[in-house]
């Protein structure tokens, strides 16, 4: 089994500060390490609705692409999310981060949905030291908590040195299906 070094260890954090911005796209690992040791700022380009219902990562900035908005729906009979794109979101990245020069780290839902858009539109305004975060919040979510401590699991190992176990129902193979709600976290479609 290879080990993934990971952040915070000091020579990952070192090689993630050479590739980037010139790599382009960060996963997870290197996106922790690029706004937590290397003075990135996380630019969430998820609606401001998305942002609030389903969370954010901790001290993002928000910009979206898209406003969004549940309204009522009289055919459908239920509240629908309708969005229309932001046309002053290149406006409101510049009022945030005038400096074209600051370091960048561009989010949405997927890492697709929205900011591949963000980063060209980004780019062409003259920004240039942006980067993607591969698989967007929903991956770093599934790293990381809303608090950003790193979220643990599989690590669990039961030793049984005598013939009786005092694991109880540890042992028995019953699982805590409410244990860690994001290992069977679905986010909702925006």
């Amino acid at each position: 089994m290879a080990f993934e070094r990971e952040w915070p260890d000091p020579q990952f954090v070192a090689e993630v500060e050479e590739a980037f911005p010139d790599q382009g796209i960060a996963n997870v690992e290197e996106a922790r390490a690029l706004i937590s040791s290397l003075g990135w700022k996380y630019l969430d380009v998820r609606s401001s609705l998305e942002c609030q219902d389903v969370g954010k990562v901790k001290d993002s900035i928000n910009v979206p692409m898209v406003n969004a908005e549940k309204k009522w729906d009289p055919e459908q009979q239920k509240k629908v999310v309708k969005k229309e794109d932001n046309p002053d979101f290149l406006k409101q990245v510049e009022k945030k981060f005038p400096d074209k020069e600051t370091k960048l780290l561009i989010g949405c839902s997927n890492g697709r949905a929205y900011s591949m858009d963000a980063l060209m539109a980004l780019d062409e305004a003259g920004y240039t030291n942006i980067a993607g975060l591969k698989g967007g919040y929903q991956a770093y979510f599934g790293v990381f908590d809303h608090k950003g401590n790193r979220r643990r699991s599989g690590e669990y190992a039961e030793t049984f040195t005598h013939d009786g176990d005092s694991a109880g129902i540890h042992g028995s193979g019953a699982g805590f299906p409410k244990m860690d709600p994001a290992d069977k976290w679905v986010p909702q479609e925006y």
